[in-house]
């Protein structure tokens, strides 16, 4: 009789399957404790249990769940398993691979006095080692190079900083990262931790001035050897911990990184660059007030454009008065201030009395043309309008003259070209003042108009006023339809999955053109596409009551377009007078 067989009642329905790699390789070596845990986890695999969990696997082995997770990680190590989260503990099973060794047979004599010094070290936080933990570390010693007494020197660190909540885990992982760094003997573990205890106290200081109150782990000693590492002295981190005065070691590091790349690492240089920054970030806010604007986050404003005002020369005085101009001619952003300073640098004016006097000129400038707006209406202070009046005064015209232009046009549907008409046959026939007007213009009806303007200025007005008239009718005639074409536009965007259908179809003509010339062959599955989008807009178009050719402009004049102008260029007989 077989020395292990199936009953009679044994059916294939009723048992776990274990690999025999395991058995032979890994059971004679481990614990009883670890194998119950991956027995009882490989059975749980095979039934599909899922609703069982850690704290239930603890339970049925009358253990706790932190021990369920000391038995897994021991596996892990063997890569049988793999935990893939920790909370909740989730572990997946993997295939017992026949190239990994077996477990090596630790001598236990040899790591007596090891272990009489670990349980010492432990035993005065009140832990104990048991007989799982005290495998995990001489194998642990087994599988490195690092030295034992080298080793008990990592416990001490981890003891000293956990207390009582140490880990085995903590105490690998610490020693894990010393040997990536080639650290194994004790005299470099010692090296080592006198930097960490050194640094620790730096460490402290920067939490203290940040207003961090939790214990210094792990990652904060590695980000501060880092910073060093990067040039800093110590003393330049404080003074970036100092200026910020509240945050988190990832707040510190965004500092840092930003005056990495300015190359300022020690404590005067951080100082007087964070100073400086913090004064151009003052300026920053005050310029978009003047603007009209509101700025949450200076920095970008700082570097695309106030720093380089300032190291153009310019004083914080010039630049608030060019933002209270820049709004005043209705371009209130700091692209728009670039520009302006860009022209004043070029023609040389960089100094505050350079700048007032040429504000000077464009606010009187502004005040003539709010007194054309009076006059003639509808007048706004643009860059052209501002352009087209420094114009005039290069023609040697007096405000007054600019003013009595204005008179004559005020009944213009376009008053700043009828003005500029005048001006020009003004400038034409050499008038200089309103004398020479009155001195030359006749009342006679053959030469003269009813304004007293020569009969072929007035002539040429006339044509003007016509044309205006006609761009207007037809602008006019062109919104309306246009205007109509948008409601129905947005109603059908107020769908998500029409405006995602839209995207979808532009960018599938690109993709059609580039197929037809490269890739042939995928042409007619990327048409179907196409068909098959075009149908389903079709029926979001319909659910909301909306025709496909709704969406576009309906023109009353289908010859035109309501443009005025045929497609051979000739005028549309559409226009009605």
């Amino acid at each position: 009789m077989a020395f292990c067989s199936f009953s009679k009642e044994f059916t294939t329905h009723s048992f776990t399957y274990v690999e025999n790699r395991f058995i032979q390789k890994y059971l004679p070596e481990a614990n009883d404790f670890a194998v119950k845990v991956y027995l009882y986890g490989l059975h749980l695999c095979q039934c599909g249990n899922d609703d069982f969990s850690a704290r239930s696997l603890a339970e049925v082995l009358k253990t706790t769940e932190e021990k369920i997770l000391d038995a897994f990680e021991y596996w892990q190590d063997y890569d049988l398993v793999e935990i893939l989260c920790r909370n909740p503990l989730t572990v997946q099973y993997l295939p017992v691979a026949s190239q990994n060794g077996r477990p090596k047979k630790i001598h236990y004599d040899k790591y007596a006095d090891f272990n009489k010094e670990l349980q010492k070290r432990m035993q005065k936080v009140g832990k104990f080692i048991n007989y799982q933990d005290s495998v995990k570390y001489m194998q642990f010693l087994e599988e490195t190079e690092m030295q034992p007494m080298a080793f008990l020197l990592v416990v001490e660190y981890c003891i000293a900083k956990d207390g009582e909540g140490i880990t085995p885990h903590h105490v690998f992982n610490k020693a894990k990262k010393f040997l990536r760094d080639g650290i194994k003997t004790y005299e470099q573990v010692e090296t080592a931790l006198g930097n960490y205890d050194e640094n620790e106290k730096y460490i402290e200081t920067i939490f203290s001035l940040l207003g961090i109150k939790r214990r210094i782990d792990e990652s904060d000693y590695t980000a501060y050897s880092g910073w060093l590492r990067d040039g800093f002295e110590h003393g330049g981190i404080r003074a970036a911990a100092k200026h910020l005065k509240k945050g988190q070691m990832s707040t510190l590091q965004l500092v840092l990184d930003e005056l990495k790349e300015k190359e300022k690492f020690n404590a005067r240089d951080v100082e007087k660059y964070l100073e400086q920054r913090d004064t151009l970030a003052n300026l920053t806010f005050r310029i978009a007030r003047k603007l009209g604007l509101k700025v949450a986050n200076p920095a970008a404003y700082i570097d695309e454009y106030v720093e380089k005002w300032v190291e153009m020369g310019y004083a914080d005085e010039s630049l608030l008065d060019v933002a209270l101009y820049c709004l005043k001619t209705g371009r209130g952003d700091f692209a728009c201030m670039h520009q302006q300073l860009d022209g004043l640098f070029a023609a040389g004016i960089v100094t505050p009395e350079g700048v007032k006097e040429d504000l000077k000129t464009k606010n009187a400038d502004l005040k003539l043309l709010t007194k054309l707006q009076e006059i003639c209406g509808g007048i706004r202070p643009t860059a052209n309008n501002l352009a087209l009046l420094q114009t005039w005064r290069d023609w040697s015209f007096s405000d007054e003259m600019i003013l009595e232009a204005a008179k004559r046009s005020a009944s213009s549907a376009s008053p700043i070209p009828y003005m500029n008409r005048i001006l020009s046959e003004w400038k034409r026939a050499g008038y200089q003042a309103v004398s020479d007007l009155e001195k030359d213009e006749k009342p006679t009806a053959q030469k003269t108009g009813a304004s007293g303007m020569p009969s072929y200025a007035v002539a040429a007005v006339e044509a003007a006023n016509a044309k205006s008239a006609r761009e207007k009718y037809y602008a006019d005639k062109r919104e309306k339809a246009q205007s109509v074409a948008d409601r129905y536009v947005s109603k059908a965007k107020s769908s998500p999955r029409f405006g995602a259908i839209e995207k979808a179809l532009s960018k599938m003509n690109m993709e059609l053109a580039k197929a037809e010339i490269f890739q042939p062959d995928t042409l007619p599955t990327l048409k179907a596409k196409q068909t098959e989008l075009v149908a389903e807009r079709l029926q979001i178009l319909s659910a909301m009551g909306i025709e496909e050719w709704q969406l576009l402009p309906q023109y009353e004049c289908k010859k035109c377009s309501d443009s005025g102008f045929m497609a051979d260029g000739k005028a549309c007989d559409c226009y009605k007078l």
